[in-house]
């Protein structure tokens, strides 16, 4: 063994007769180790508790406190629990061997004891415990570098779930945006056709809301604007859907709905827009209407550059006739 390495080893010897530590401290200094010395079992449990020792050569015979019981007082310290406790004892009959056992110890040597065997055992015995003190580093730092890795992971995931989320919704009313919309509506008319199901669109704009914007500002403009979408979320469940268009538009995709549903969808959000008080901390708030056009898939278009042509041109002819209805491109619908 290397003696450079086995310097970093100290040892604790306990025995009542001050000759049989000298015996095992000559025979085991020449290997380097640091050693301290105990001639009762109190001083030694008070050194354990006091110091770190690699490793502890014990007495079993010793007045007032036999090395039995220093060795389970040791062994209460849980920073000693695996401490190599070696006896060192003239009794080798199976009975205090086995006790010894019990108590703690990791082996024993009969006295007297021969050099060689002292210094083989010590050694074997100091590896095996710096060996078990390396695994559970390792298998410690193992343990921290998965935990860390999962947590990276997962915030990753969490990153990677909010960029996500952020690229296909709008900012502002936390609505989905046009990017996602034109990628839904493609895949809603293969799935529609492939069923020979019918969806529908509504396109509305709100009614005369640059007054809004002019009267209490853009910050004001933006919040009614993330109110309305409040509005039109509360009236759908999934899988219909929300879009900020652009501006004071929107769309709501409506899968499933054939015409007379979705013109009764628009008139819903119609009549909640016009029951709610928008910027309610604004004076006394403001009232908010907003114009409607619905397009049904297929009857009215089959490709979704003119299903939001057709409600589009259904919502712009309710602004020309006066505003907050719906219509479709048969005209405006009684609400």
């Amino acid at each position: 063994m290397d003696p450079k390495k086995e310097t970093r080893y100290k040892l604790l010897i306990v025995d009542d007769v001050p000759k049989n530590i000298q015996v095992a401290a000559n025979i085991l200094q020449k290997s380097g180790y640091q050693m301290a010395f105990a001639q009762d079992g109190a001083t030694a449990i008070e050194q354990t508790l006091a110091n770190r020792f690699d490793l502890i050569l014990l007495d079993i015979m010793m007045p007032h406190m036999d090395g039995f019981e220093v060795c389970r007082r040791i062994r209460e310290d849980p920073a000693n629990q695996e401490v190599p406790i070696i006896f060192l004892t003239a009794k080798n009959d199976s009975e205090s061997i086995v006790q010894g056992f019990k108590m703690g110890a990791m082996d024993y040597l009969t006295k007297p004891f021969n050099g060689a065997e002292l210094q083989a055992r010590v050694s074997t015995h100091l590896e095996l415990y710096r060996s078990r003190i390396r695994i559970r580093t390792a298998n410690e730092r193992l343990r921290v570098e998965i935990a860390e890795r999962i947590k990276a992971e997962k915030e990753l995931e969490r990153s990677r779930e909010k960029y996500r989320r952020l690229s296909i919704h709008d900012n502002l009313t936390g609505l989905f945006n046009t990017r996602y919309l034109y990628q839904a509506l493609d895949a809603l008319i293969v799935e529609s056709r492939r069923k020979g199901q019918q969806f529908s669109l509504i396109f509305l704009d709100i009614d005369n809301f640059k007054r809004v914007v002019d009267t209490h500002g853009h910050l004001n403009g933006s919040r009614a604007l993330a109110e309305v979408a409040q509005t039109i979320k509360a009236c759908l469940q999934a899988p219909a859907y929300g879009v900020a268009y652009g501006g004071d538009e929107f769309v709501v995709v409506l899968p499933g709905f054939e015409h007379g549903q979705a013109l009764g969808k628009a008139q819903e959000i119609r009549s909640r827009m016009l029951s709610t008080v928008y910027l309610p901390a604004v004076g006394q708030g403001v009232n908010l209407h907003a114009s409607f056009g619905v397009s049904t898939y297929p009857e009215d278009a089959e490709d979704i550059t003119a299903m939001l042509a057709r409600a589009d041109r259904a919502m712009f002819d309710i602004k020309v006739k006066g505003k907050n209805a719906v219509g479709d491109a048969g005209g405006a619908i009684p609400g």
